[in-house]
C-alpha cells in the first residue's frame, strides 16, 4: 500500500491546558462555533511533555485513513486542545501555509474530533470536524497531520 503520510519534523516537548475557544490571541482570523456547540470548550487535565511530529499528506485520504495509517490505537495519537495552540504559538512555521490545513486529533465524551488549523492573510483560523467525516482530502494540497511522536 502507498504511504499516506511522510515525516517531515524532529520532536517537540510541549504541555498545557488551555481550551481552543477561548484563544482568540492565537486564532485571530476565525473560531469554529462548534467547539461551543459540541461541548469542546472545556479544560484538559495537564500534560506531560511529548515530542511531536509533523507528517505532509502523499496519497488522497480521509481523516480516518490519515490518523489510522499512524497508528492501530488512536488514543496513542491525540493531543490536548493547550497542546495545540502551544504548537500554533510556537512553531507556526510548521503550519501548512496558503490556505490549506493542518489536522490535529482531540478525543472528548469518548468520541474523536480532527482539529483543522489554516492560515491566512488575517492569521489563524480554526475548525473542527468529527473523525468521521467521510470528505476526502486531496494530497495535492499537501496537508499536514500533528501526532505525538510514537
Amino acid at each position: 500500500m502507498e504511504s499516506i503520510l511522510k515525516l517531515i519534523s524532529g520532536p517537540d516537548p510541549l504541555d498545557g491546558k488551555a481550551t481552543i475557544a477561548e484563544a482568540k490571541g492565537t486564532f485571530k482570523s476565525y473560531i469554529d462555533s462548534d467547539f461551543n456547540n459540541w461541548g469542546l470548550n472545556k479544560p484538559g487535565q495537564a500534560t506531560a511533555e511529548m515530542a511531536l511530529a509533523v507528517y505532509e499528506m502523499t496519497a488522497n485520504a480521509t481523516f480516518s485513513q490519515m490518523f489510522s495509517s499512524l497508528a492501530d490505537n488512536l488514543d496513542k495519537l491525540i493531543m490536548s486542545q493547550a497542546q495545540i495552540i502551544w504548537f500554533c504559538e510556537k512553531h507556526p512555521s510548521w503550519l501548512r501555509q496558503d490556505g490549506y490545513g493542518t489536522f490535529f486529533l482531540i478525543k472528548e465524551y469518548g468520541k474523536y474530533f480532527v482539529v483543522l488549523v489554516d492560515v491566512d492573510g488575517d492569521g489563524l483560523r480554526v475548525g473542527v470536524f468529527h473523525l468521521e467525516n467521510d470528505g476526502v482530502w486531496s494530497a495535492e494540497d499537501r496537508h499536514r497531520i500533528v501526532a505525538p511522536q510514537l
